[in-house]
């Protein structure tokens, strides 16, 4: 085959996924205020949940198939890409400023998704009572996202098209569809290079197959930062790890007679997303800390000025020095898959 159709799929691939995620945030944000919820909302659900899809595609297709090592490893490993390739990213290129509230309430429910998984993957399988466990808290995530979702939330001062509700909807779902297409677009493009490279079927699935079904998510979250709204690649990154492990990996699970764990899995890739969760509520732990701490130094007259106290309610960083960390642990565990 000649190399000029890979190299046209990979350019046309990433100029229809630049696009579409810049389109995907204004229309989404347009949704949110029409609909009377927050930015972080939609990100937290349409955008992360779509965002999601190729990797739901791809474990459901390999749990049929009986690959249950690519099902399970498609879902952790797209969560350490996201946590340690897309925010690590997002935050190098502009740290992250985020609402208090949106901590306390979407991180801690991460943690808790992780927990849930760790402890129904502690005897080396995932069967299928295990799945619907986590369709169930799935479902509820959900619902508790729509109830503590408010109109305060949304931001007055962000961009918004001058559009019909119906066609925000159908913008939005349209743009989801046009991340996955480009970025399954790029991603053949790219294994079509990697293979007349003689690149290994196995570092294909582990490096481009991997990165692939994430890059609608990096796309969005980096169009959310570059359009002004860190809590879009904030609830991208969130939104999708949660739904990743609440339902990408429980949707294998009610496939045949369950999911048998590799080793490998629970030894290697688990405890290094874990460790990754766990730097990101360590950093705002600390971060919040501080700022506390700065609040309380302030005078009656310095918490009257609204600059300040704005200041104070938000600054909540997850900053450079946070995100080169967390790429460093991507670049080491990376390391570690090429070289066990």
């Amino acid at each position: 085959m000649s190399l000029l159709l890979p190299i046209i799929a990979v350019l046309v691939g990433f100029i229809l996924l630049t696009l579409s995620a810049d389109r995907l945030i204004l229309v989404s944000s347009t949704l949110a205020k029409q609909f009377g919820v927050s930015v972080m909302f939609i990100g937290m659900t349409v955008i992360a949940f779509g965002t999601s899809f190729p990797e739901l595609v791809v474990s459901a297709i390999a749990s049929f198939n009986g690959a249950e090592g690519l099902a399970v490893g498609n879902a952790i490993g797209s969560n350490i890409i996201n946590s340690g390739l897309v925010l690590a990213l997002c935050a190098l290129f502009m740290p992250l400023v985020i609402q208090v509230r949106f901590i306390k309430r979407e991180l801690p429910i991460l943690v808790i998704a992780l927990i849930a998984v760790i402890a129904l993957m502690s005897n080396g399988s995932i069967t299928m009572w295990d799945s619907i466990i986590l369709l169930i808290l799935l479902a509820l995530y959900c619902v508790y996202l729509a109830k503590s979702s408010s109109e305060e939330d949304v931001e007055n001062e962000l961009e918004f098209l001058d559009v019909s509700q119906k066609r925000a909807l159908v913008e939005t779902i349209a743009m989801l569809v046009m991340l996955v297409i480009s970025s399954q677009i790029m991603v053949w493009g790219s294994i079509q290079l990697a293979k007349a490279m003689g690149v290994s079927d196995l570092l294909i699935g582990l490096t481009i197959v991997a990165f692939g079904t994430s890059l609608p998510e990096l796309a969005a979250a980096i169009a959310g930062v570059r359009r002004g709204m860190p809590e879009i690649a904030f609830a991208t990154v969130i939104g999708s790890n949660t739904f990743n492990l609440l339902g990408v990996l429980a949707f294998p699970g009610l496939i045949g007679d369950g999911l048998q764990l590799p080793a490998e899995v629970l030894n290697r890739d688990v405890p290094m997303l874990s460790i990754m969760t766990a730097f990101m509520v360590i950093s705002f732990t600390m971060t919040y800390m501080a700022v506390t701490k700065r609040r309380s130094a302030l005078t009656p007259a310095q918490q009257t000025d609204k600059a300040i106290a704005t200041d104070c309610k938000l600054n909540y960083r997850f900053g450079r020095l946070s995100g080169a960390v967390l790429l460093i642990m991507f670049i080491g565990y990376t390391w570690v898959l090429f070289t066990a």
